[in-house]
């Protein structure tokens, strides 16, 4: 396992925040896979019942939302990841289908309602950090090359090199997105203050499971939290 170092520069304004980490090499991504679209099913089916009609009453969607307002994102304009992937997929009926890793990690994130994300590690530059932009930083949005600006004090992953999330957990880039040639990936399982560090825990533990039969791989795992900041796997 290459080393990869993580760090996390926001704990001093989000001090209960926990971010599950999976390092993975030797994937093998397809385009789909059946026994992974009946897990897909089951997921959003499991989603809808916790959900019911009001999407925003569930506390890891409302605590998301209030972390979207804390730094300047309304949520109402811009969904954090889970609640949009899971609104989108209940009114589609379905689980969109883009690859087995980016499939396995939008199951657990609707079936644990926890925003996730990832990028392949061979177009990765140096450290990922999740810290706050100093503004007009450049991002390229998944699926388009129109280039788009941060604004100051915004939370976003980053490398070395460029913006790899906007809003936290909005839209990842499309530099370092996972496609079928990827071979090594870093994912990350985001947990806002009032999402305890168990369940974060237990979509990291979903995630890697369901990667290993779909995907295969050897994978290494940590969660970082106020007291374990930065994180080196390898």
């Amino acid at each position: 396992m290459t080393a990869m170092r993580y760090i996390v520069e926001v704990f001093d304004r989000y001090p209960a925040v926990h971010i599950g980490v999976l390092a993975a090499e030797g994937l093998t991504v397809k385009r789909s896979d059946a026994a992974l679209e009946r897990t897909k099913r089951e997921a959003l089916s499991v989603a809808g019942e916790r959900l019911g009609d009001t999407p925003t009453r569930h506390p890891f969607i409302a605590s998301w939302r209030e972390t979207y307002k804390s730094f300047g994102t309304k949520p109402g304009d811009y969904r954090p990841s889970a609640e949009a992937l899971v609104r989108r997929s209940l009114r589609n009926g379905s689980l969109p289908t883009i690859n087995t890793v980016v499939d396995a990690y939008n199951a657990v994130s609707v079936r644990h309602l926890i925003p996730m994300g990832g990028f392949d590690l061979d177009n990765i530059e140096g450290d990922i950090r999740l810290r706050f932009s100093r503004g007009c930083e450049a991002f390229t949005p998944l699926g388009s090359d129109k280039i788009e600006t941060t604004y100051e004090g915004e939370a976003v992953y980053a490398d070395d090199a460029r913006i790899l999330t906007r809003r936290w957990n909005y839209r990842d880039c499309d530099e370092t997105k996972i496609t079928g040639e990827t071979r090594g990936a870093a994912l990350f399982i985001d947990g806002s203050e009032s999402i305890p560090r168990a369940a974060v825990e237990a979509a990291l533990k979903d995630l890697e499971k369901l990667l290993r039969e779909h995907c295969g791989g050897e994978y290494a795992s940590a969660v970082a939290s106020s007291d374990n900041n930065e994180i080196i796997i390898r």
